[in-house]
């Protein structure tokens, strides 16, 4: 699994690492050289490295914001590259969620500020290991990869709608994962039951804009899949007259 975890300022300055007591990492030494070489990538070809190898270790990281998170892993490790990737993003816009951009760039430096964040990277370290565990862990990870990559993507949530649970999760704090518990077989129970009156066939997917978010579900056999977009994601494909407050 993971050797060592860091998440730096983009100009290479430590602010939170979590290391395994046989792993040894200079945190300012590699955040100096990622920003480097970072800085290098985007000048010559506008673009950004998400995996760099050097023997024994694989780093894997995202950037967001004003930070890059970062994976240590060994290269033999058996574990999908894609599940580094996904922990990368989670814990970045985790991250960007406890510390506001003010923060960060006043207290960058002070290790001691950022300590308080163990338990969120606790949680997250926690569900992605139980992802693993899923039967359609291939699908799952593959969905979460991608849209990790898209910021226009708030969350997304993994619903087993034969079990009644949800499998897997990355939706913003403020946001209740009890709320998709309750709803998620609900949802699409009723969808059927519509689906044959009106002799439409089975409905596999919905699209409902809500006044801050656009929310979508989609069924891949016993999955529901729902996903929180951004209100630029899909832009006004609905007519304003029709969303329009009536006076």
């Amino acid at each position: 699994m993971i050797k060592s975890f860091l998440i730096i300022s983009k100009d290479g300055v430590p602010l939170f690492t979590h290391t395994e007591e046989d792993a040894k990492v200079d945190s300012s030494l590699i955040g100096c050289f990622l920003s480097a070489i970072q800085s290098f990538a985007k000048e010559v070809s506008n673009s950004c490295i998400d995996k760099i190898e050097m023997q024994p270790n694989t780093f894997y990281y995202a950037s967001k914001g004003p930070i890059f998170s970062i994976a240590v892993a060994e290269q033999t490790d058996e574990i999908d590259g894609r599940v580094y990737k996904i922990i990368a993003e989670r814990i970045s816009r985790s991250f960007l969620n406890k510390y506001p951009e003010d923060q960060i760039e006043q207290n960058k430096g002070i290790l001691d500020f950022f300590k308080d964040f163990t338990n969120e990277y606790g949680t997250i370290i926690d569900e992605i290991d139980q992802l693993q565990t899923q039967g359609n862990k291939d699908f799952i990870l593959d969905y979460f990869t991608r849209a990790a990559n898209d910021e226009n993507i708030i969350g997304m949530i993994v619903f087993d709608l034969q079990n009644d649970e949800i499998i897997a999760s990355d939706i913003p704090e403020n946001i209740p994962v009890s709320s998709f518990e309750s709803f998620s077989s609900m949802l699409f129970n009723f969808v059927d039951r519509l689906g044959n009156e009106l002799k439409a066939g089975k409905i596999n997917e919905i699209l409902m804009r809500a006044e801050k978010h656009w929310i979508g579900g989609f069924r891949k056999g016993n999955l529901a899949v729902f996903t929180i977009f951004s209100h630029d994601f899909f832009g006004n494909i609905i007519p304003d007259f029709i969303t329009s407050t009536i006076n």
